[in-house]
């Protein structure tokens, strides 16, 4: 009888779903990978009755990044995996839009100033299970996780579109923005195999929560009698969003794999927004999103 436990205990192991890797896979991946990008953050609140609804809208648009990450991934026979990315990356050229409205949402004021310099960082992390093994190698699973998201970008010069606000030149900082997003994940993966040389994986994730943090530090209204000091605007909130990431892959030498993707991120949150120390308003939204290709380089073993 003392066998007993240690004989079922066997036969559980022996019953326990086993997923073959294939050699393309063999169940350890690191490698590094090259992100080109474009991102918006763009956010607007409710002023009313004094203002409008919206009563400020300011888009930093067209924010072109080059990002650096490094990638891993952990895969084991029974069909749990794990997977991970950090990256960063450096902003170089943008353009920032701000608009304001008055109660009969009649604009006020427009003015531009360019980016040219700012900075990204993320990192996730996500585990999963396999549900369906494909012929020729591969699977498809769920997985969820957690994602940490930040862009901070920094306006200069102003160009007056409308109302009556001096032009200022290139050397003057106006704007620096920084948002923070830390989510929930939660989605579909798959991963195939097409012969012994190309491969294809991807991930579609939904956000169903996200936390928000932003700061919008205006810098030529730090007087103690207007904004007051950095950062001056200040936002939370919560909300949500999805995300994909597909990448074909091909082995350019035994385990190692050359790879060719797209990204494409967004979130959304609602909250309040204070200024200085005088109001606090609804934030009606902020969001950000960032698409771009990606180039890979991940070896096997």
């Amino acid at each position: 009888m003392a066998g007993a436990p240690q004989v079922a205990c066997a036969q559980d192991a022996r019953d326990a779903p086993q997923y073959d890797l294939s050699p393309a896979e063999r169940g350890w991946e690191l490698g590094a990978r090259y992100w080109w990008s474009q991102g918006k953050t763009q956010w607007n609140h409710n002023a009313q009755p004094t203002f409008g609804n919206p009563g400020s809208i300011l888009a930093y648009d067209r924010l072109y990044a080059h990002s650096l990450e490094f990638h891993g991934a952990k895969r084991w026979s029974q069909g749990w995996f794990i997977t991970g990315n950090a990256g960063f990356g450096l902003i170089y050229k943008g353009n920032l839009n701000d608009s304001d409205y008055d109660n009969a949402q009649v604009k006020m004021s427009e003015t531009n100033s360019s980016v040219h310099d700012g900075q990204l960082g993320y990192v996730t992390v996500d585990g999963g299970y396999d549900v369906w093994q494909l012929a020729g190698g591969g699977a498809v699973g769920f997985f969820g996780g957690l994602q940490y998201w930040t862009e901070q970008v920094n306006a200069n010069g102003l160009s007056n579109v409308v109302g009556g606000s001096p032009n200022l030149g290139s050397n003057v900082n106006v704007i620096t923005n920084q948002v923070y997003w830390t989510s929930l994940r939660a989605g579909l993966a798959l991963r195939s195999q097409f012969g012994e040389k190309f491969r294809l994986a991807a991930k579609l994730a939904a956000v169903p929560y996200t936390q928000m943090t932003n700061d919008d530090s205006h810098n030529l209204r730090t007087s103690p009698s207007d904004l007051g000091g950095t950062p001056n605007i200040t936002m939370d909130g919560h909300g949500r969003g999805y995300q994909l990431d597909a990448e074909a892959r091909y082995a350019i030498y035994k385990s190692l794999d050359l790879g060719l993707g797209v990204r494409y991120w967004k979130l959304k949150a609602s909250g309040d927004v204070r200024f200085g120390s005088r109001v606090t308003l609804p934030l009606n939204d902020l969001e950000s999103t960032r698409y771009g290709v990606t180039l890979s380089l991940i070896n096997r073993w």
